[in-house]
């Protein structure tokens, strides 16, 4: 059995949460059924439990026996045309100048009609970055830039690895000369003695762009030319001190690689490792806010919050996250006036899991273009929502607390701390806004959501009461928290259920409308909206707008609205697609078409983490979209609160 058709059928298994038939995974690989069959037979028996077989297929049942399968790079044959795609392009690019096509072809076990047909699909890609496939005498090489060339090692790395980005183990297995792991225990090393920091994602990205031009060096390839210049710093003493400690670390690590690995670095290959450590450093000594470029950063990040906090009621105004902000966005202000790109491996998941995050990611992106000019990519986006995540979701969590009466005995001062220590451990919930000895004793209960008692309490109250024991201990704060999740759920399900039924309107919802595309749908649907007094007449190129910025589409639903959201009225348009339809690359099944009034925009958070939600139902959105009329979607998507 082929490792690499092995290692295909546990990457596709580990990727997905339901059930792979046998026939499906055939036509992703390449076979036939029978051939799958008999290859999960052997992986199981070379990894027993691996793969779990029931009548609906296979799936995943050893998550750390299959990441061990994937962090292992296999040296055998290629098996698929995909797989020999990269062969041959890697080995273009990296090992050899010109490769022998009776040669390549035997050594992959092809024919050379096959390998013929095979290099169609190379010479289209090469294009991409501004290369070429020649041959001459019966051989082939690549002509164009060695920029273009890294350029493409580069994506070709990252495509097959992104998803185990932080495994160094499968990284390496594309460089077996360079030990990846030491590399970047000497960069570490160096920079944290500097007082530098760099995050992970961009340290991987760093030093495989380092390995690359090593393992080009070793094969004999000219140097890359430098594509970009370092920015001009300040004449401030901080600033041309912290610039010569970095000149330092990169001519330790510079000098590290020589020793290691018997090479010279160009000197357009070591600037190149100075601009990319600039952009994206952060210096944990000093003011941050003395450099000029932290400044500006400052002061847009000052419009954002102001903006934010207009559309989504969010507020920024933290200071230790301004701070933390400010010096994320001077290093991205960096890379986007060098024409720089940080790649994002997590862009798929946070995009998908967190919608609504990433949709405010997307509005503080367009913040960015008005304030700069910078037109900021997916990648950096997906980096702007894990700054914001996680104060978005404090200020959710801090919103939707409850509001709680404790009823209960004090009996002396140590009741009181008693009390006081048993509502820090039950924050996170609820805030206990006032104690009582008797329920008797409260004039009103209209300001409280859930009553805690430590007594029976007799007769009819309007508001949810839990009973606890008089100790106030654990089991009582997880009683408590299980109480106050659960009226939070009924009052969200409740919330959305009625704006759902008000803004999701009937004349708006279509089934397979006559459309080829997602431009057609976004001006059919559109249109309709605007003719309806719903939308203003704009509405289609904001849209459009939205659309040249990120995608719409999250998994299989898109979900198109203007980046500011300002609506004449709020109404929801809704098509659905059973047999899909495409949108920038994804196959949809339902497109919710958003238009928003400023009134109602806590509708739009709403319903972004309800959708949220049916995202993570494999299949759910599939079935939603075969609903045949309005009153079954609306049934169908409410099934999932």
């Amino acid at each position: 059995m082929a490792v690499d058709r092995k290692r295909g059928i546990v990457r596709i298994l580990s990727d997905r949460t339901s059930w792979v038939t046998a026939s499906a995974l055939a036509q992703e690989m390449g076979c036939s059924s029978r051939t799958i069959k008999t290859d999960i037979m052997r992986l199981n028996s070379m990894h027993e439990g691996l793969i779990e077989s029931g009548p609906k297929g296979y799936r995943l049942a050893d998550s750390a026996a299959s990441s061990r399968i994937l962090s292992n790079v296999s040296p055998e044959v290629p098996q698929t045309a995909e797989a020999r795609k990269r062969y041959i392009l890697f080995e273009l690019l990296m090992r050899h100048r010109e490769l022998s096509c009776a040669d390549l072809a035997e050594s992959l076990y092809i024919s050379l009609a096959t390998l013929d047909n095979e290099l169609v699909a190379i010479k289209r890609e090469l294009t991409d970055y501004g290369l070429s496939l020649r041959s001459r005498g019966g051989s082939i090489h690549v002509e164009g830039s060695a920029r273009g060339e890294r350029k493409m090692v580069a994506q070709l790395i990252f495509d097959e690895t992104k998803d185990y980005f932080s495994q160094f183990e499968m990284i390496n297995g594309y460089f077996p000369g360079i030990d990846l792991r030491t590399l970047r225990g000497q960069i570490d090393a160096s920079l944290k003695s500097r007082g530098f920091y760099i995050n992970d994602y961009a340290l991987s990205n760093l030093i495989i762009h380092i390995a690359i031009f090593v393992e080009r060096t070793l094969n004999g390839f000219d140097p890359a030319p430098l594509a970009v210049k370092r920015s001009p710093h300040s004449e401030s003493s901080s600033d041309v001190a912290l610039s010569r400690e970095l000149e330092q670390s990169v001519e330790e690590i510079c000098a590290a690689i020589e020793s290691d690995y018997d090479v010279a670095v160009a000197e357009s290959d070591r600037e190149a490792v100075y601009v990319m450590l600039s952009v994206n450093l952060i210096h944990t000594g000093g003011n941050a806010l003395d450099d000029p470029e932290h400044k500006k950063a400052f002061e847009v990040l000052e419009v954002i919050a102001r903006r934010v906090r207009d559309v989504f009621s969010l507020d920024f105004s933290d200071h230790d996250f301004m701070l933390r902000f400010s010096l994320h966005l001077a290093n991205l202000f960096s890379r986007a006036a060098l024409n720089m790109q940080l790649r994002n491996p997590q862009l798929g998941d946070i995009k998908n899991g967190q919608p609504f995050i990433y949709d405010v990611a997307v509005f503080v992106a367009d913040v960015i273009r008005s304030e700069t000019g910078f037109e900021i990519n997916e990648d950096e986006i997906a980096y702007i929502a894990l700054h914001v995540g996680c104060l978005i979701e404090e200020q959710r969590t801090s919103a939707n607390k409850l509001h709680a009466l404790l009823v209960c005995a004090q009996h002396n001062v140590n009741g009181a701390e008693r009390i006081e220590a048993f509502s820090r451990e039950v924050e996170r919930s609820l805030v206990i806004d006032a104690v009582a000895s008797s329920i008797e004793d409260v004039d009103s209960l209209d300001r409280y959501d859930l009553i805690v008692s430590t007594f029976p309490i007799s007769g009819y109250t309007s508001v949810p009461v839990v009973q606890i024991s008089s100790f106030l201990g654990s089991r009582d704060a997880r009683a408590i928290e299980e109480r106050a999740d659960a009226i939070r759920r009924t009052r969200e399900r409740e919330e959305l259920n009625r704006d759902m039924r008000t803004f999701f309107r009937q004349e708006f919802f279509s089934i397979e409308p006559d459309v080829a595309n997602w431009r057609e749908a976004i001006d059919l649907m559109g249109g309709r909206l605007v003719d309806e007094g719903y939308a203003f007449d704009d509405f289609c190129e904001r849209l459009l707008e939205r659309e040249e910025m990120s995608s719409s589409a999250y998994c299989d639903i898109a979900l198109p609205h203007p980046v500011d959201m300002d609506a004449r009225r709020t109404a929801v348009s809704v098509a659905l697609f059973p047999r899909g339809l495409s949108w920038q690359g994804r196959t949809v099944h339902a497109v919710l078409m958003l238009a928003i009034k400023r009134d109602d925009r806590a509708f739009f958070s709403e319903l972004f983490n309800h959708i949220a939600v049916v995202l993570t139902i494999p299949g759910a959105m599939r079935s939603i979209s075969r609903a045949t009329t309005y009153q079954q979607f609306l049934d169908a998507m409410l099934s999932y609160l």
